[in-house]
């Protein structure tokens, strides 16, 4: 024999389609236009159950859900949620009859006050903040009771517990999340712009950096690979100009050209702007790495070199952990020409700073206009020692231009693309070891 269900709290869901409903032919014809007979429709169902108890009160919150979203983009069609308390327990077999709903669309209530509070809660998803949040004024009690005063009531616990379901809905995703992350997917940027990841990486800060850092990983070895097999050249390029001469923007604009020009090769391709204080303390594994107004002591001697050694994999000196980093071009920008600049490094030989650099780009002011110079470093038979220095290496001028996007696209195009763009996208050229 089957057990009865009795209790005192119901609760109950169907769709507003008459097929669903044991009612008279006139009454399944409200759910024709149910938007315009929604009052109608829920007039029915309080009438049908006052039936089942005529001598006692009862409680009851009736709203349609019309905007409720499943597998993650897909309209649920509309249907109405109820709540139903009686003084004294009923049999939810008798509720059925009188709704004219088949039982299975009917259950208990959770035991208790609680079960009871989360049942009228649902009705507008109060404790539940990844669902449509609907309006406490869109519930009709019949004045049964003061459902926008149960609210305003349990508010501050609804709040809390919405906290605590968002964040334990936010746990179920971290693995994916992190997988998104380790393959590249999610960068930082991506994950601080997102309102529901930035909530999710606030309580698991150091389980992201951890992702963060083993992404970084796998993308610098896999640039190494990619190094070590030819597949490019490491190119290096010093930018100067004084303060003001427009060479950040400029280092910049080429950085994003060639990132630019990597994704329509199918290419996802980053760019790093270094920090002056602690350079690789967020490198995350970018392939285009701005080195902006760095000093010469912002790294130090064996750094510099490890750092610019086109067959290296030695990591790099960070704050607080030693970093791979392995980029396919390094942009280098200060106010001080090359020579000055690396001559500042006391007792080393200048030349094993000069001849890492392939390139080294000038800004200057000529008669009120802008220009750019572009060249290329050169080994010499006989040491230079105009400078004060002997060394083997000097710049070589081999174009010039006053028009900033002509001379980018010319310089990208003759002289950096084909060097670090895969062989596969474009032929790596022979020139500038």
């Amino acid at each position: 024999m089957t057990k009865r269900t009795r209790t005192t709290t119901f609760i109950f869901e169907q769709q507003l389609q008459s097929d669903y409903w044991d009612w008279s032919d006139d009454k399944k014809a409200l759910f024709d236009d149910w938007e315009v007979n929604k009052q109608a429709i829920f007039q029915e169902i309080y009438d049908r159950v006052k039936t089942i108890d005529e001598e006692n009160p009862i409680k009851i919150g009736l709203i349609v859900h019309d905007k409720d979203i499943s597998f993650g983009s897909r309209l649920v069609k509309p249907h109405v949620h109820g709540y139903i308390e009686f003084k004294t327990k009923r049999d939810l077999n008798v509720l059925a009859l009188s709704l004219g709903l088949l039982p299975q669309y009917i259950e208990p209530s959770g035991k208790g006050r609680y079960g009871k509070i989360n049942s009228k809660a649902y009705l507008i998803h109060a404790k539940s903040p990844d669902k449509y949040q609907y309006e406490a004024s869109e519930v009709e009690t019949f004045d049964t009771f003061d459902y926008e005063q149960f609210i305003a009531e349990n508010t501050e616990d609804f709040a809390k517990q919405s906290a605590t379901r968002k964040r334990e809905k936010s746990d179920e995703n971290l693995d994916m999340i992190f997988q998104k992350i380790i393959s590249g997917e999610l960068t930082e940027d991506d994950v601080l712009d997102d309102e529901e990841l930035k909530f999710l990486w606030a309580n698991n800060q150091s389980k992201f950096e951890e992702a963060f850092h083993a992404q970084a990983v796998f993308s610098a070895r896999e640039t190494m690979r990619s190094l070590q097999n030819g597949e490019f050249k490491l190119t290096a390029i010093f930018v100067h100009g004084r303060a003001e001469s427009g060479k950040t923007t400029f280092a910049k604009q080429i950085g994003n050209d060639i990132i630019h020009v990597a994704k329509e090769e199918g290419f996802d391709w980053r760019m790093y702007d270094s920090d002056l204080s602690n350079p690789f303390d967020a490198y995350r594994g970018e392939e285009v790495i701005l080195l902006n107004d760095l000093r010469y002591d912002s790294l130090k001697p064996a750094d510099w070199l490890k750092l610019l050694d086109p067959l290296n994999n030695s990591r790099m000196s960070a704050r607080y952990r030693n970093r791979l980093v392995a980029g396919r071009i390094f942009i280098l920008t200060n106010t001080e020409g090359i020579f000055d600049f690396f001559r500042q490094i006391k007792h080393e030989n200048i030349d094993q700073y000069l001849r890492r650099f392939n390139y080294v780009l000038e800004i200057f002011e000529k008669a009120g206009e802008r220009e750019y110079v572009f060249s290329e470093t050169i080994k010499l038979s006989v040491p230079n020692t105009e400078k004060g220095i002997a060394t083997y290496f000097d710049t070589k001028e081999i174009y010039r231009k006053s028009c900033k996007d002509e001379f980018i696209q010319y310089i990208l195009e003759n002289y950096i693309l084909p060097r670090i763009l895969p062989k596969k996208a474009k032929d790596v050229t022979n020139a500038n070891d």
